[in-house]
């Protein structure tokens, strides 16, 4: 059964961008979503990843945006929010990984899971082509998103 947003096609746009990113990169999620949370797209390629893992990933972030916007505006009022880097670690010999949040387009952003045996490097290169997409796509939509939310 498919649900509402599947009929959008800049949300099914999105999407596809999601996979082809996946497909070069072996990133466990991606998730876009609005500054206000609303999630516009989500795709988890990691089967040990929780249930619901979107949500709170876009809630969550909400927090972490306004506090780097706060430092940046600290240091200098004239810059914006780009990207915030998490990096888990464990004591085992388990697996770490690390979470990029990252500004795609106006009021839009990106948040993507991935092991650390992934190079850095290749994520945020790609990631850059990824952005540039999803911008588009965003920028072709009639609707502005949830422009009055903004942090």
């Amino acid at each position: 059964m498919m649900n509402e947003e599947q009929d959008i096609p800049p949300i099914q746009e999105i999407r596809t961008a999601l996979n082809e990113f996946e497909q070069r990169v072996p990133v466990w999620g991606l998730t876009v979503f609005t500054v206000d949370g609303y999630i516009l797209a989500h795709r988890l390629f990691y089967e040990e990843m929780p249930e619901n893992l979107e949500l709170a990933v876009s809630s969550m972030s909400a927090g972490l945006i306004t506090i780097s916007e706060d430092f940046i505006r600290l240091v200098d009022a004239t810059k914006k929010f780009r990207q915030v880097l998490i990096d888990a670690e464990s004591d085992h010999d388990s697996m770490t990984f690390s979470i990029l949040l990252s500004n795609v387009a106006e009021n839009v952003m990106l948040a993507c899971i991935f092991p650390t045996s992934v190079q850095l490097g290749l994520v945020t290169f790609e990631l850059e082509n990824l952005r540039s997409t999803i911008n588009e796509i965003v920028n072709r939509w009639e609707v502005k998103l949830h422009d009055e939310t903004v942090t």
